[in-house]
């Protein structure tokens, strides 16, 4: 009897439904994490999508040395660090499982260095100093061209982005928001916005998925974070000169949701706000000491 009932038993079992499977990520960083560099703690603080606390990401083992901007590697999906300090140097953060390697590392880059990302088109990563751009290749390697790079077209560039169509796009906080094409050959702006009245320039630009870009504005007591069409036209201001809940704007990005995200150097907190201006939440109460950059996560393939 034993014979006939195992057999009748083993196939039943196969064909009952397989048990679920887990379908969490074990990626080190997800899409839609919010990534902040926190100047005084020389530490880069990692952030769900929701603005939940998850871990120091990164951080530099001097003290004199100072972690500056975030920016994105699609190439190889990795993050890219900006740190000013022994020497100046970019680090790349893997999304996968963390592990870190010096990406660029060069001499003569050694102004106050400010942040850097990879261009969509040549592959190739745009570098921002206080008084110059530098341009590497894929592999971090310096690139000059007679004429045109480095740069010092756009001075005090405190933040950069990559645009989907091509080219790039700077915030000065001296000479305002400009785009740029990718190029070797010239280095001249085919837009600029200029720094609204009571203000002195810009420290944060993001593009939104709609081609319009998100930028934030600083004065002594005024300040704005604001939407500018893909001309760099304005289209309004979404926080306007509230300095209680905006006193020193850095860095800024657009969450997933379409939220607005910006850093206030200040108040130590990512103050995040709907495309209307009504605010949600401050993200990092507690964790963070003077941000600087945001940065959000984008989609990508493992």
């Amino acid at each position: 009897m034993k014979r006939i009932i195992i057999p009748f038993l083993l196939l039943l079992t196969s064909c009952l439904p397989e048990e679920s499977k887990p379908t969490s990520s074990s990626l080190h960083v997800a899409a839609g994490d919010i990534l902040v560099s926190s100047s005084v703690l020389d530490s880069v603080i990692q952030f769900d999508v929701n603005g939940t606390y998850k871990r120091v990401l990164w951080r530099t083992v001097l003290a004199s040395e100072t972690v500056a901007g975030l920016g994105w590697m699609h190439s190889t999906n990795e993050v890219l660090i900006s740190v000013d300090g022994t020497p100046d140097r970019v680090v790349a953060v893997s999304v996968s499982d963390g592990t870190e390697r010096v990406l660029i590392n060069n001499v003569n880059i050694a102004g106050t260095m400010r942040t850097a990302t990879q261009l969509m088109d040549s592959r190739d990563i745009i570098v921002s100093e206080t008084t110059s751009m530098e341009r590497t290749t894929e592999t971090g390697i310096r690139e000059t061209h007679a004429g045109v790079w480095p740069s010092t077209v756009t001075t005090n560039v405190q933040d950069l982005t990559a645009l989907e169509g091509g080219g790039f796009a700077t915030a000065s906080s001296s000479t305002g928001v400009r785009i740029f094409p990718d190029s070797v050959a010239v280095f001249a702006a085919s837009a600029t916005a200029t720094a609204p009245v009571g203000t002195t320039g810009s420290f944060g630009v993001s593009q939104m998925p709609n081609g319009q870009f998100l930028i934030s504005w600083e004065g002594a007591a005024t300040d704005y974070l604001s939407v500018y069409n893909a001309d760099l036209t304005l289209d309004g201001h979404v926080v306007g000169n509230n300095q209680g809940l905006l006193a020193v704007p850095r860095g800024v990005a657009v969450k997933k949701n379409g939220n607005f995200l910006v850093a206030d150097n200040t108040f130590d907190y990512v103050l995040e706000v709907t495309p209307a201006g009504t605010e949600v939440q401050r993200i990092g109460l507690g964790f963070l000491d003077a941000p600087f950059h945001v940065f959000v996560v984008p989609d990508f393939s493992p």
